[in-house]
């Protein structure tokens, strides 16, 4: 009987430190797609990064932004976006507060100034290519770019607590608001990830069970950090990475080892999926 795995991407399938999918995550994923196993990307990430690592590992599935859309082969099956006002609304308090965020969409990731900068820094110490090479091949703009498309995630952070517990205590309350989830981990309490109210990665894969009328019970889940919290407690087959947070650990049913330590491939066989 096919069972459905939802695999998170930074930090579970992509290594922290390397920027790559280890060869055991993929030999281990490619062997549960031929035991007859549905997989999936459940990330935080828009639907264009979503696809970023299509070449080495397919997955016609992705669960993106955190739950806010599903895609399968190409196609945007679901969205639930973030109403138009709070997207504004939260652009100005970032802004006010002088903050970064990056608004995520279906097509494009829009940045303001500070987040331009900084992600320019982080995204390219990896790959050596240039700031403008990187953002052209993800469909990275800056915000003066931005023309109203519908926004399914907003991600921020701050310089500083001040200024964040500031914007903290003035969320909009039509927002799920996840504290530092997904490649914003090192954040600690100086970032969050916004979607609109209700809507998780656990959100997400009910819906993907759902449309294949699947059972809970036949759902593996794979996570590090806090943005995989809710898929984490919501399935009863959950793993949480070595290199995950403490309380990613304590809410999973298995504990495999570090993502650069064939940690998904570990679980994959402490499961009998592969």
């Amino acid at each position: 009987m096919s069972k459905y795995l939802f695999f998170d991407m930074d930090g579970t399938l992509i290594s922290p430190s390397t920027g790559d999918i280890p060869q055991s995550a993929i030999d281990g994923i490619n062997a549960a797609k031929e035991n007859g196993h549905k997989c999936f990307i459940c990330t935080g990430r828009s639907y264009p990064l979503g696809l970023e690592h299509q070449n080495e590992i397919e997955m016609p599935g992705i669960v993106f932004c955190n739950g806010a859309g599903i895609a399968y082969d190409n196609r945007i099956l679901y969205t639930r976006n973030i109403h138009p006002d709070t997207v504004y609304h939260i652009m100005d308090i970032v802004n006010w507060l002088g903050g970064e965020f990056r608004l995520l969409t279906t097509e494009h990731m829009y940045l303001n100034e500070e987040a331009y900068i900084s992600n320019g820094r982080q995204w390219t110490k990896y790959t050596g290519e240039s700031w403008q090479q990187l953002y052209e091949k993800r469909g990275i703009l800056f915000i003066s770019q931005y023309k109203g498309e519908p926004v399914q995630k907003i991600d921020v952070c701050f310089s500083n607590a001040l200024t964040a517990d500031i914007f903290f205590a003035r969320v909009p309350d039509d927002v799920t608001l996840v504290m530092a989830g997904g490649y914003f981990a090192s954040m600690g309490n100086l970032g969050g990830e916004i979607t609109a109210k209700g809507i998780t990665k656990a959100t997400g894969i009910a819906t993907v069970l759902d449309m294949y009328g699947a059972d809970l019970s036949d759902s593996y889940v794979f996570g590090d950090s806090s943005n995989d919290l809710e898929m984490i407690r919501l399935c009863p087959n959950s793993t949480a990475m070595g290199n995950g947070t403490e309380e990613v650990k304590n809410a999973a049913d298995f504990v495999t080892s570090h993502c650069d330590e064939d940690g998904i491939a570990r679980a994959l066989k402490h499961y009998g999926l592969i």
